[in-house]
C-alpha cells in the first residue's frame, strides 16, 4: 500500500502541469511588483502576496481531488454561492455604488467571484450529463430544453449580480455559457438565430438607451464613440488618463516605480482595473507583449488539456475557465486602451483583489485536475 501511494505521489509530481503554474506565478509576480509600484505608500502589495498564498493553498484540493468525484456535489457548491449572493445584498458592504462585498477583518470578500467557478462546475456537470445521454441515443446536438436549462443555471447568479449592481461582472458569465454550449454540441441554426437575436437586441437597446442605461453607462459609451468630445475632466477622465499612461510607455517603458500617471494620482484605480496601464507605462510595448504572451500561454496550454481530456466533463470544465479568463483579459486590455467602455472587469491574476486571485487559482486547479486524472479509471 505504501509503495502504491509512493508511486501515485511520484506520478502526480511528474504529471502535474508545472509550466501552467509557473506562468500563473509569473503573472502574480508582475501583479505584486506593479501594485507596489503604483501604490508605494500602501500595503496592497503585501496583502496581494497573502492572497496569492491563499490561492495556491486553495488550488491544492481543486487539483488533487478527482473532478469526477466532485461532480455529484457541484449543485451544492453552486447553491452555496447563490445563497452568498443573496446574503451580500442584505449584509454586504457598498463600495463604488455596488453592494458586492463582505467585510471580514479588513479584507473584502466578493461572492460573485466564487460564483464564477461554482457556476462553471455546475454548468459543466449538467451539460456533460446531457452529452452522454445524447451520445447513447446517437444524437449529436443539444435540445432547446437542454440549452434553456443551461441558460437558467447561468441566469440566476447573473440576475443577483446585476441587482448589486455590477454589470461588468455579470457579463463575464455570458462567454462561459457560450463556450460550454459550443463544445457540447449546438445546432448551427441556433448559433445563427442567437447571433440574429443579439444584433436585434443591441439595435433595440441602443434605440431606447436613454430609458435602459444609467447616466454613467451612457457616458462611458459616449467616451468610446466620441473620445474627442468626451469631458476629459469628468466622465472621460479615466479613459483619457489610461491612454496617456499606455502611450507614454513607448517601446520599453519608463522603468519600474517610475510611472507618473499612477504615482501622481492621475490614473484612477491603478492597482485594480487599470493595472495594465501601469504595466504599459513602466515596461512599455515589450512588457505588455510579455504580459499578453503569458496569458496566451495559459489559454492555449489549457485548451491543449481540454483536447486530451478523457471525458466531456473535463472538456466543458476547461472550456468554461478558458472562456472566462479570455473574456476578462480582452475586456480589461480593450478598456485601458480606449477600445471598449469601462466595465470594472479585473485582469486575472494581476489586478489587486483577494476573491479574484483565489478564484483564479481554483480555476487553474480544475484545469490541472483534468490533466492530472486523464489516465485515472
Amino acid at each position: 500500500m505504501i509503495a502504491t501511494m509512493a508511486n501515485q505521489n511520484r506520478r502526480w509530481l511528474v504529471d502535474f502541469d508545472w509550466w501552467l503554474l509557473l506562468a500563473a506565478l509569473a503573472l502574480t509576480a508582475i501583479s505584486v511588483t506593479e501594485i507596489f509600484s503604483s501604490q508605494p505608500n500602501s500595503d496592497f502589495w503585501f496583502k496581494q502576496m497573502i492572497w496569492v498564498g491563499l490561492g495556491l493553498t486553495a488550488m491544492i484540493p481543486a487539483t488533487v481531488i478527482d473532478y469526477r468525484r466532485m461532480a455529484p456535489v457541484a449543485p451544492l457548491f453552486y447553491g452555496g454561492s447563490v445563497v452568498l449572493l443573496v446574503l451580500v445584498l442584505i449584509f454586504g458592504k457598498t463600495i463604488n455604488g455596488a453592494r458586492a462585498w463582505f467585510d471580514l477583518w479588513g479584507f473584502g470578500i466578493q461572492p460573485s467571484e466564487l460564483a464564477k467557478v461554482t457556476t462553471i462546475f455546475a454548468l459543466s456537470v449538467y451539460l456533460a450529463r446531457q452529452y452522454e445521454q445524447k451520445k447513447n441515443k446517437k444524437e449529436t446536438h443539444l435540445s432547446l430544453r437542454d440549452m434553456a436549462v443551461a441558460g437558467l443555471i447561468v441566469l440566476l447568479p447573473v440576475l443577483l449580480i446585476i441587482i448589486q449592481p455590477d454589470t461588468g461582472t455579470a457579463l463575464t458569465f455570458i462567454p462561459v455559457l457560450v463556450g460550454a454550449l459550443f463544445v457540447t454540441g449546438i445546432r448551427p441554426r441556433w448559433i445563427l438565430l442567437s447571433a440574429l437575436v443579439l444584433v436585434v437586441a443591441i439595435a433595440v437597446g441602443w434605440h431606447y438607451r436613454y430609458s435602459i442605461l444609467k447616466t454613467y453607462q451612457l457616458q462611458r459609451i459616449e467616451t468610446l464613440l466620441h473620445p474627442d468630445q468626451a469631458d476629459r475632466r469628468g466622465y472621460g477622465w479615466q479613459t483619457y488618463q489610461s491612454k496617456i499612461a499606455v502611450g507614454s510607455g513607448g517601446p520599453i517603458g519608463k522603468g519600474i516605480t517610475k510611472s507618473t500617471q499612477s504615482r501622481l494620482k492621475f490614473l484612477p484605480y491603478p492597482h485594480t482595473d487599470f493595472i495594465a496601464s501601469v504595466v504599459a507605462e513602466e515596461t512599455g510595448f515589450l512588457g505588455m507583449m510579455v504580459l499578453l504572451g503569458l496569458y496566451m500561454f495559459v489559454l492555449l496550454r489549457s485548451l491543449g488539456h481540454a483536447e486530451r481530456a478523457r471525458d466531456q466533463l473535463g472538456v466543458i470544465l476547461i472550456t468554461g475557465v478558458v472562456s472566462l479568463f479570455g473574456f476578462h483579459m480582452m475586456i480589461n486590455v480593450g478598456m485601458v486602451v480606449g477600445l471598449l467602455p469601462i466595465m470594472g472587469i479585473p485582469l486575472p491574476l494581476v489586478s489587486y483583489g483577494g476573491s479574484s486571485i483565489i478564484t483564479a487559482f481554483v480555476a487553474l486547479g480544475l484545469i490541472a485536475n483534468v490533466r492530472l486524472h486523464r489516465h485515472v479509471n
